[in-house]
């Protein structure tokens, strides 16, 4: 689904766990969270995805570059099947290096069962990225740890869509009970992102999306009333 001339969504609307995945069609093509390969339903994830995907003019061969928010499988496993069928580099925060070897053994010791994880090929850090050739794309990167220590929001300017993994939801926030969470960080990255100006699409890694400036700051005032 387009929602601003190069902001695609790709909602997750299965029984199983998944996030929702989005695609920024800029000067580079770039995929962000592309979920599971396969949820605890078998229900196939990535292949409902590319199928979306494909229909919208991205198959595989158009993407350039995969963004993760975060390292949890329901966001990133797919981009290591990904990898497997094309060259393409995967970006995500270092720290989430050592957080997807930990999230593995916890999930593998609760549920029988290991998730394929990417290989991270680019480190992300706060602040502008520009990318493209000649007339770059500028996203903004915003750190906002506390659902994990890598988690990171981005930021599109020109399109007014903020993408926030598993930070802000529509009406709630990202669970902090796994290995390395925080609440109080995810109370500061909440902070952090309530306060940039000009967001029209709010865009969670789960749940409905947030449209519009007065309901995204009403979102934002419900969060920090329930949770801090």
């Amino acid at each position: 689904m387009q929602l601003t001339e190069k902001v695609f969504s790709y909602p997750w609307g299965g029984m199983g766990n998944n996030a929702n995945t989005y695609l920024y069609a800029g000067e580079k093509i770039i995929l962000i969270d592309p979920g599971h390969i396969q949820n605890e339903f078998r229900e196939n994830c990535l292949e409902l995805l590319l199928s979306e995907l494909n229909k919208d003019g991205f198959p595989l061969g158009k993407i350039d570059m995969i963004f993760c928010t975060h390292s949890h499988a329901d966001h990133s496993e797919a981009a290591a099947a990904i990898q497997e069928k094309k060259e393409i580099k995967i970006a995500m925060h270092k720290d989430e290096e050592s957080h997807m070897e930990l999230m593995g053994n916890f999930i593998e010791q609760m549920m029988g069962k290991r998730f394929a994880s990417p290989k991270i090929d680019i480190y992300l850090q706060e602040g502008n990225l520009e990318i493209g050739n000649g007339k770059k794309d500028t996203i903004q990167v915003f750190h906002t740890p506390g659902h994990s220590p890598g988690s990171l929001s981005f930021y599109f300017p020109e399109e007014k869509a903020l993408v926030t993994g598993d930070a802000v939801f529509s009406g709630s926030i990202g669970r902090t009970d796994f290995p390395d969470g925080s609440l109080e960080k995810l109370g500061n990255s909440v902070r952090k992102l309530s306060a940039i100006e000009g967001v029209e699409w709010l865009l969670p890694g789960h749940m409905q999306i947030v449209k519009g400036a007065a309901n995204i700051e009403n979102n934002y005032r419900m969060i920090t009333r329930m949770f801090f």
